[in-house]
């Protein structure tokens, strides 16, 4: 078996103003269409050059906005940086919020992957180029702006393999930790669609569903629709994690990557490859086929890819023994995300196992005529579906490249937790961040989380943000002892008011840190946008 890796932060932006994993995961659990109309920034921009394409998709809410104050870039800069590169910077912190580790922890042996395709907004710069122009928007500096605006250490890479290009980025990231050439990786994808070019060369292919909807394994499949999105997973070395009492998600067991090789044509997929690769990973991942019990697929809703994608799964996956195998694609709720693509499918497949509870198939009437299923175990849910035993422990996902650069990983289940070191009970905790306004903001987001939260539960929220956060330029101590005196003073300070138990913190001011670690989910850093856009040739 080769090293497993635990997941110890995620962070997403997806369709439908999605920017956080509950609302994530509920859009996935109610089977929900995220696609919609081509925002009216991007069509009024270049006006008639989209005619006569399928516009509609799945795309992100405004966007060109941007806090680039947070990050020490100038307006200026700001403009001319890819939004892909901006979104990168954005959920790269939220990635290691989530995880409850601050970025200086571990900066110096933290290592960067980024999957990313596309060059959209090379077609909105005008003017005269200027030195911002090649590193705000060529691919290597996606990877390396992350690296350097929080001054992480480790190796750094943006790779392209199209379609597969983010789960590519997991698999890199994997094997860096099991080769010690990091201790900590941030790997993930990034996509969108803000010109016309790129959609028209994907409509010429034949892929684009022309009614502007995607159908994974679905009767009516008849192609996929673009979509944007951008997910990022924080990974250490299972051991790694269990010594620094991090909170696993889950543990990714094995991954691997081949190609298709000569196939009919360029763009054809080869069903022995794709399933040979299943084989491999699992065998080298000491898991068996009957091990997995739900398998994100690639399942982009074109009506001959999704066919031989499942009989790959079929030779790989099925089972006769009458344990079922379910399989499902988030494509059906977001759209074909591209090179973000396969780490917004893993980032499903983790909550899936997380949350006990296999998502039901979004856009999915009745299976695809060219697909038999009969006597494999194989269905698709129409519904939730309770991942009790009779469901292999297991979850894998795929992901397949135009380029012809196949990607799969297996996941197993959290282990149990190492029993947890008594937390004290807590006489407060801090907040802070960049501005006044920012921290104003988050001091809201917290009251309104403390006011439902049970008193036992105090302990591990003040852990929390005292010891997983990054300490900003703006900062209070809140003194209290239970989430109800916290509340009443984050309320005050949200709204600019003074009260007793909230105190300035001076610059080099230390905090008392609690003995042990607790690590729960708390309300993210709200981002002080304004929109940076130039305007397109």
């Amino acid at each position: 078996m080769g090293t497993p890796i635990a997941v110890v932060g995620m962070a997403v932006r997806a369709p439908g103003g999605i920017a956080d994993l509950d609302a994530y995961w509920s859009a996935i659990l109610h089977a929900r269409d995220l696609t919609g109309d081509l925002p009216a920034d991007r069509r009024d921009a270049f006006g008639a050059a989209w005619d006569g394409m399928v516009t509609r998709g799945g795309y992100l809410d405004a966007a060109f906005d941007f806090d680039p104050k947070f990050f020490g870039i100038a307006p200026k800069e700001a403009r001319v940086l890819d939004p892909q590169h901006r979104l990168l910077l954005e959920v790269a912190w939220e990635a290691f919020e989530h995880a409850a580790i601050p970025v200086a922890a571990v900066a110096a042996s933290t290592g960067v992957f980024v999957g990313i395709t596309g060059r959209d907004y090379w077609q909105w710069l005008s003017g005269d180029p200027n030195s911002y122009w090649t590193i705000g928007n060529g691919h290597a500096f996606a990877a390396g702006r992350v690296a350097y605006t929080l001054g992480l250490g480790g190796p750094v890479f943006a790779l392209d393999t199209a379609c597969s290009s983010s789960l590519v980025s997991v698999h890199t990231a994997c094997r860096a930790l099991a080769a010690g050439d990091c201790d900590v990786a941030l790997a993930g994808g990034v996509n969108l669609v803000l010109a016309p070019g790129t959609t028209r060369a994907v409509a010429q292919t034949g892929a684009l569903s022309p009614q502007g909807r995607s159908r994974p394994f679905d009767a009516d499949a008849n192609g996929f629709v673009r979509g944007e999105g951008c997910g990022l997973l924080l990974l250490k070395r299972l051991a790694d994690a269990r010594r620094d009492r991090d909170r696993v998600l889950a543990v990714i067991g094995g991954t691997g990557i081949n190609h298709d090789g000569r196939t009919a044509t360029f763009t054809t997929p080869n069903v022995s490859a794709q399933a040979g690769l299943i084989d491999t990973v699992l065998a080298a991942a000491g898991v068996s086929a009957r091990d997995v019990g739900y398998h994100e697929a690639h399942g982009t809703g074109t009506p001959l890819g999704d066919p031989a994608e499942l009989e790959a799964v079929v030779a790989a996956l099925g089972r006769r023994d009458g344990r079922p195998l379910y399989v499902g694609s988030v494509k059906g709720n977001l759209g074909h995300t591209e090179s973000a693509a396969g780490v917004l499918g893993l980032v499903k497949a983790v909550l899936c196992l997380h949350h006990r509870t296999i998502a039901p198939q979004a856009n999915y009437r009745a299976l695809n005529p060219r697909v038999d299923l009969s006597g494999t175990g194989i269905e698709i849910p129409g519904s939730p579906v309770p991942w009790d035993d009779r469901l292999g422990p297991c979850a894998s996902t795929s992901s397949y490249g135009m380029s012809g650069t196949n990607a799969f990983a297996v996941l197993s289940p959290a282990p149990p937790p190492e029993p947890a070191a008594a937390v004290p009970a807590p006489r407060g905790f801090p907040v802070s961040a960049a501005t006044p306004g920012a921290l104003a903001e988050l001091a809201g987001r917290y009251a309104a989380h403390l006011a439902a939260l049970p008193g036992a539960d105090y302990p591990a929220f003040a852990s929390t943000a005292t010891g997983g956060r990054t300490r900003l330029k703006h900062a209070v101590w809140v003194e209290a002892a239970d989430p109800g005196g916290a509340a009443t003073a984050l309320a005050a300070l949200a709204a600019g008011e003074t009260h007793p138990a909230v105190r300035a913190l001076g610059a080099d001011e230390p905090v008392p840190v609690p003995p042990g670690r607790a690590v729960v989910s708390l309300p993210g850093y709200p981002w002080q946008r304004g929109t940076y856009l130039s305007a397109p040739v």
